[in-house]
């Protein structure tokens, strides 16, 4: 039986092929969509790691089907998306700390899954993916 999408795959997927046929800066707006997706989705939730590991896989793996979707750069999508899925866990008043490396061990999983079909895109995503991670935590110590 195959696993129903998750809301916050589609409402990622979808909300990056729409900035990108609107010619929006697709890596500012998929933070932002991924960040509000995973903040709404942990909101009033029960907290737990499997909870946030699994919005994280759906956040990244909308992320990259959208990019896929809109021909637009992973690298660039990829590393929005793990800025916004980290930004949106500590936001949804997440411990940062508890849970912040779950949900990018989590979207790191996923890029890997998603991204068997084309390797070239895997090595952007990865790229992207760790670049938002170190951006992340050199904000963190400011």
């Amino acid at each position: 039986m195959e696993e129903k999408e998750s809301e916050v795959s589609k409402a990622v997927r979808e909300a990056v092929v729409k900035a990108a046929e609107k010619g929006e800066d697709i890596k500012e707006k998929v933070v932002e969509i991924t960040r509000d997706a995973v903040k709404k989705a942990l909101e009033g939730a029960d907290v737990t790691r499997e909870k946030v590991e699994s919005i994280a896989k759906g956040a990244m793996k909308g992320a990259i089907e959208g990019a896929w979707m809109a021909e637009v750069g992973a690298a660039e999508v990829t590393r929005g998306a793990a800025e916004g899925i980290i930004d949106g866990t500590k936001q949804a008043g997440v411990k940062a700390a508890d849970f912040a490396e779950y949900a990018a061990e989590a979207a790191l999983d996923t890029t890997k899954e998603v991204g068997d079909k084309a390797v070239e895109v895997v090595k952007d995503v990865i790229k992207g993916f760790f670049g938002a991670v170190k951006e992340v935590l050199e904000q963190k110590k400011d």
